[in-house]
């Protein structure tokens, strides 16, 4: 009996030890590697950039090769020891990092593989006194970071292709700052967009080049604290390899305008209007339309008739007056409807929009430019050094025929906003075509003629600029031109200030001339304008759309315009006379 019992037991034993190693086997080890704490913590504002970046684990850790981990977008190295992993970057002062750690990369011995980990902290220093690498922004879309083009700094560079590249900084002192990019194109121009938070401020122009070349961006206005600085492409890919940001203690400096118009013995009328845009600017903006189809006041009255107030200035183009004869151009129009709004007490512009001067009737647009390179023009216009050549003579006989229509104005004693050869540099109209050198004789040429020849002194002269570094070397010189014109076009909803701009050809040109946004699409807020200094002697929106859809402008947007004391209304303009 007592053996049986022993048997009992013994097998009793058996069976419980059994039991228990099938539960062990059952349950082996599932539990993934849990985060204890990290350096430097979630949302840490003040960390040193010299730090150490860690994670520790609450288990003996493993790193896979294969889920790269992510420093502001930028795959990283990391090293384990145990339960530690620690990451290896350098870091930059006053910049946001956000650092993942995604759920395929940490595991523990036996393949559990932990959460993913999402940390975001700020260093410490004020990033506006250092350089900024490509290669360590946040970079998002196909921007790749690159190492091919020699001569970058930092551990290389960033092919934007259709991407983008943002930078983070910290503000340490409110005010303007210095921005300059260093870039290649591969030797083609090309077109990226600059926005600050989240909002666009400007386009800049990467100018052709195959050497890394510094681009002076202009300054951008910063409050203290964290912002957000990124190149977006807009036409064309660059190499971009640092940004600086560096805080300018001088600010923007004040402007010194021309006491007096360039025309020699200017009428009385064109000075007291020049007079009162240099009274006004800085303080007041003057608002302003585009005939619709060149010859009328359609916007003016669309304008008028959504918000009960007429606007101070409408433009007229004389796109058509050269070509003889033709029944359906209104030849008439500008001098009869600009009569009536300056009697108003409004003010007068002129564009030319110059068809071919051969054919009169032919393309303003080059053929690349134009609807179909078949209707473009051919029209070379460096023959304007060539008195004995047709094309000179051409232009001769137009500049003579607007004169007379400029001429009408004169003898009424009604000063004119004139605008010509606009948009020169972008190369997209015949008079831009060939360079810098033949518009600037062309300019220089027309001047004398209706100045000189035909004694126009009626006229404000404005050259249409851009904020690219090439803009000096298209500009016809301070003895030619009045007011300098910016022809901007932001895109759809985009009422953000073009202070950028606005402050660049201010740099570039020394101050001494008024700035006006000659024509534009989507018009920025005149309060960002009084807000970040882009107080515009004048703004005008293009026509059609651009004045009356609310994807552009809109009654929505015009009656806001209007209600700013500081815009100025055809109501609100003294008699010039």
């Amino acid at each position: 009996m007592f053996n049986r019992i022993l048997v009992f037991i013994f097998s009793f034993l058996v069976l419980l030890v059994s039991i228990s190693s099938c539960k062990s086997d059952g349950n082996a080890d599932t539990t993934a590697p849990l985060l204890i704490s990290s350096n430097p913590a979630d949302g840490a504002t003040a960390v040193d950039p010299k730090a150490t970046i860690s994670f520790n684990y609450n288990d003996n850790i493993v790193l896979s090769p294969s889920a790269p981990i992510l420093l502001n977008g930028v795959a990283v190295t990391g090293a384990v020891s145990a339960q530690t992993l620690t990451i290896s970057a350098t870091l930059q002062s006053g910049t946001t990092y956000t650092l993942i750690i995604p759920a395929n990369a940490v595991s523990d011995v036996s393949g559990n593989y932990a959460k993913e980990i999402k940390i975001t902290f700020t260093t410490t220093g004020n990033p506006v006194d250092g350089v900024f690498e490509a290669e360590k922004a946040a970079i998002s879309g196909d921007a790749a970071i690159a190492t091919a083009l020699a001569g970058y700094s930092g551990t290389g560079y960033v092919n934007t292709n259709t991407g983008s590249v943002t930078f983070t900084v910290q503000a340490a002192t409110a005010g303007y700052y210095d921005l300059n990019f260093r870039y290649s194109t591969s030797g083609n121009k090309k077109v990226n967009d600059l926005y600050l938070d989240g909002v666009k401020l400007s386009s800049l122009t990467f100018e052709a080049v195959n050497a890394w070349t510094i681009l002076s961006a202009g300054k951008v206005k910063l409050s203290v604290g964290q912002h957000t600085i990124a190149i977006v492409k807009n036409w064309g890919y660059v190499q971009l390899d640092y940004m600086t940001a560096a805080y300018n203690a001088a600010g923007i400096g004040a402007f010194n305008i021309a006491s007096s118009l360039v025309t020699p013995g200017a009428s009385t009328q064109a000075m007291n209007l020049y007079n009162y845009l240099k009274n006004n600017f800085g303080t007041n903006i003057i608002s302003g339309t585009m005939a619709n189809h060149s010859t009328n006041i359609t916007e003016a009255t669309w304008v008028y008739n959504n918000t009960g107030k007429w606007p101070a200035l409408t433009g007229f183009d004389l796109i058509d007056h050269t070509n003889p004869n033709q029944s359906w151009v209104k030849y008439s129009a500008p001098f009869t409807l600009g009569q009536e709004w300056w009697n108003n007490n409004g003010i007068v512009a002129m564009t030319w929009h110059w068809r071919d001067p051969l054919t009169k009737s032919g393309s303003f647009y080059v053929p690349s430019a134009a609807t179909s390179p078949d209707t473009g023009t051919t029209f070379d216009i460096t023959k304007v050094s060539d008195p004995t050549s047709a094309e000179y003579k051409a232009m001769i006989v137009d500049i003579d025929v607007i004169a007379g229509y400029l001429k009408q104005f004169k003898d009424a004693g009604i000063p004119v906003i004139w605008r010509p050869l606009h948009e020169a540099a972008g190369g997209w109209f015949w008079w831009g075509a060939k360079g810098a050198e033949p518009c600037k004789a062309l300019w220089k040429l027309m001047f004398d003629r209706l100045v000189n020849v035909h004694g126009l002194n009626n006229l404000i002269w404005v050259w249409t600029t851009d904020a690219s570094a090439d803009a000096v070397n298209w500009y016809p010189g301070d003895a030619y031109v009045d007011v300098l014109g910016m022809d901007i076009y932001p895109g759809a909803n985009q009422h953000g200030s073009q202070y950028i701009s606005f402050l660049k050809v201010k740099e570039l040109f020394g101050g001494k001339k008024l700035i006006t946004l000659s024509e534009c699409g989507s018009t920025p807020d005149p309060a960002l304008m009084k807000e970040y200094g882009d107080t515009w002697s004048w703004f005008m929106p293009w026509n059609g759309d651009y004045t009356e859809s609310d994807s552009h402008n809109g009654v929505t947007w015009w009656k806001k315009f209007f209600s700013y004391d500081y815009v100025i209304t055809r109501d609100k303009m003294p008699n010039l006379k």
